[in-house]
């Protein structure tokens, strides 16, 4: 497995792997052009599949890529392609400079929130007015976690 940079005959395996978890809301041909997006994929290299994808944006004013997507194949996870995404991820935020690498999920997201505090985030905050939502729903009251990158 390696991976390497998006490129657009990807989009559609891209959009396949997100609608898996998520409805796909971004544009991937418009972030591939966005010199402030990283879009990484996860290949098998052997059969030319992708098993997962992540984008980041390089928010430069604080020096911070935010990391608006991860998501692997549903028939591959917990095979370790989502912590080689983020190895590659810190490894793309150290070359651009940046300080941290923040993310955002939903209390009701444990899977998502294990994974993140096992690859070294820190839950750094939460917002109750981030998104539009009914008490009801309290479950997608949204928390964020940082990752330090090391220089």
């Amino acid at each position: 497995m390696r991976i390497r940079d998006a490129n657009s005959d990807d989009v559609p395996e891209i959009e396949r792997i997100i609608n898996q978890h998520w409805v796909v809301n971004i544009d991937h041909n418009k972030e591939l052009q966005n010199p402030n997006s990283i879009l990484l994929v996860a290949e098998e290299e052997s059969i030319g599949k992708l098993l997962g994808i992540a984008l980041m944006w390089i928010i430069s004013w604080n020096k911070t890529g935010y990391l608006v997507e991860l998501a692997v194949e549903n028939s591959m996870k917990r095979k370790g392609i989502g912590s080689k995404i983020v190895m590659a991820l810190v490894e793309r935020a150290r070359q651009n400079s940046l300080r941290s690498i923040i993310v955002e999920t939903q209390i009701g997201r444990k899977e998502s929130i294990d994974f993140y505090l096992s690859q070294g985030f820190r839950m750094s905050g939460y917002s109750d007015r981030y998104y539009t939502y009914s008490p009801e729903s309290s479950d997608n009251i949204p928390i964020f976690f940082a990752l330090d990158v090391q220089s």
